[in-house]
């Protein structure tokens, strides 16, 4: 992971300074910097490439952040994200682009909570004025949400992140039947696996302003399968707090994209409402120059939303809503009171590989080893079941067979004598996590993100730890990674299953099962070995799944054993 205090003064390309990193996912990095050749602070976009991601989807993700900016580059607009340049330096393009002092749609609403419908109104109209200029040009953007549109000084809306916008004409960049997009947000056709249109961008939007005014989105369930099940079959809650706006976004989602407003109609009911209440802006028909509006320094800069990508085998980063708060890190205070049965995370879904380059598939054909499947059915591995592009089938947990029908094989009990082989493992401190559990992590791997339900930390020296829950486990963890191995294994390139196996011991005997799925693949760096472990109560269900090196896993593989045993899962 490149070093924020080794890059911060950097100089690219003989005129691109690098000043101040002021947002990051798993996919890139955005610093504020200094075009020093026009004097004049632009926004900088970093490619992070993922140290396990195969070498093959390098080229992918490289690709993919180039037709963000191609995308972009294509348009002009207030509302839109201005891109000035793209550099390579180290066969990594850097994005050069406006630097927009403001915060997301999404972290205003997470603050205020629901907003005044004539102010969705506004912005909303600017949405509909920035996609209107891109569907002129056969640009669909894909991925609408808040998170996506900054909100700067004068309540001005800036559409950004074309990083999975779909141009006419050009290849697609995920696999066959992978859905492209947050879960939440996703339309019903695109849930059925057809291609996006400008329909399903305006879907996109009447889910962004009906969460803008509920401060929830309509469809949102525990586990991305769920949530698109939701789309596809259940009734569009009616809104609540949207006044009149409640026809628009009624109209916008519509199940049938035939039946959906254009963008120049959803402009001009949203133009209604907003002069009803006495403050609309005037129409755009997308002729103006762009303008840049000034802010207090003091204020937040964001400039485009970094893409959240998870390494392959982990969870999608932006499956579940963006909108979570991110949780506290390592080092929080033991909570008091007796240790609470641990809970398993019973189907964790295998991620497709080249889902690490998609920084958000809200699922895909077969999920991310750390995700948790969470209803009752058979598991859902296909990419028809509902696979984001951040790809893969969404957590849904089966009806569980007998937990006796295998006699339990692995038990990592910390009281067991390991020998004078055993590692010393390094200090440990609690990570007090804001959805109510607590675990001991080392105190030199940092907390490097949070995602939906999952959250993530980096190990030194390659590797991660992805922690996801749920609050429908399966019914027994062995059987569940035995059902979903099979097809699961598929998404790893130069997969070896090393084994299945039940965990007894002292460190899960409160939980109802627990169970081990092993295996190592190829990583851009090299053979990596993971292993995910799973356990639950009748109510809880949590996944912790280990990437390592081959040469750490010996140790990383007994700090997850002391993890086990220091875990305390969130009171039911």
């Amino acid at each position: 992971m490149t070093n924020e205090h080794s890059e911060s003064g950097r100089l690219l390309s003989g005129r691109y300074r690098l000043s101040e990193l002021i947002g990051e996912g798993g996919m890139g990095r955005v610093w504020e910097g200094v075009d020093e050749l026009l004097d004049r602070p632009v926004a900088i976009k970093e490619l992070i490439i993922p140290p396990q991601l195969p070498r093959d989807e390098v080229e992918v993700l490289r690709t993919r952040m180039l037709r963000e900016a191609r995308s972009a580059a294509q348009l002009s607009h207030p509302n839109i994200i201005t891109v000035f340049d793209v550099v390579e330096i180290d066969d990594r393009p850097w994005i050069v682009m406006e630097l927009v002092r403001g915060t997301s749609l999404s972290d205003v609403i997470k603050s205020e909570g629901p907003l005044p419908p004539a102010r969705v109104a506004r912005i909303g109209l600017q949405v509909a004025a920035a996609l209107a200029v891109a569907h002129e040009r056969g640009i669909v953007h894909r991925d609408i949400k808040p998170a996506n549109v900054l909100i700067a000084r004068g309540d001005r809306a800036v559409l950004t992140d074309f990083g999975i916008a779909r141009l006419e004409g050009t290849t697609n960049l995920t696999s066959t039947g992978l859905l492209v997009g947050s879960p939440s947000y996703l339309a019903p056709e695109q849930a059925h696996g057809h291609r996006a249109t400008p329909a399903t961008d305006m879907w996109s939007l009447g889910v962004t302003l009906f969460q803008a005014t509920e401060g929830r989105t309509p469809f949102h369930r525990a586990t991305p399968m769920a949530t698109l099940t939701a789309i596809v079959t259940a009734e569009v809650p009616a809104p609540q707090a949207a006044g009149p706006l409640t026809p628009v976004i009624e109209r916008l989602l519509h199940k049938e994209p035939e039946q959906r407003p254009s963008v120049h109609e959803t402009a001009r009911m949203l133009q209604e409402v907003a002069q009803a209440a006495g403050a609309a802006p005037a129409a755009d028909d997308h002729a103006t120059t762009r303008t840049e509006q000034p802010a207090p320094q003091a204020e937040r800069t964001t400039a485009m939303r970094a893409a959240p990508v998870p390494p392959p085998g982990g969870g999608a980063r932006d499956r579940y809503d963006a909108s979570i708060p991110p949780g506290p890190g390592p080092g929080g205070a033991r909570r008091d009171g007796a240790r609470r049965p641990l809970v398993l995370a019973a189907g964790a879904l295998a991620l497709v590989a080249v889902v690490a380059l998609a920084a958000w598939l809200g699922l895909r054909s077969g999920g991310g080893p750390g995700e948790l499947t969470g209803s009752e059915g058979t598991p859902s591995a296909s990419a028809e079941a509902g696979p984001d592009a951040t790809g893969g089938a969404e957590a849904t947990a089966g009806a569980g067979d007998d937990p006796a029908a295998a006699e339990p094989s692995a038990t990592p009990d910390q009281g067991d004598d390991g020998g004078d082989d055993e590692p010393e493992l390094p200090d440990m401190e609690e990570h007090e996590d804001q959805t109510g559990f607590a675990v001991d992590v080392p105190e030199n791997w940092p907390l490097d993100r949070r995602e939906g339900t999952s959250v993530f930390f980096d190990i030194p020296g390659g590797g991660y730890l992805q922690i996801d829950q749920t609050d429908n486990p399966r019914s027994n963890a062995l059987t569940d990674w035995q059902d979903q191995e099979p097809s699961l294994s598929q998404n790893f390139s130069g997969y070896e299953l090393v084994g299945i196996e039940a965990v007894e011991g002292e460190a899960v005997e409160e939980y109802v099962s627990a169970a081990d799925w092993e295996f190592t693949f190829d990583g851009g760096d090299g053979r990596m070995h993971a292993v995910n472990r799973a356990f639950h109560t009748d109510e809880k269900g949590y996944a912790l799944f280990l990437v390592s090196t081959e040469d750490d896993f010996a140790l990383n593989r007994a700090i997850l054993d002391e993890m086990t045993e220091s875990f305390e899962p969130a009171e039911e």
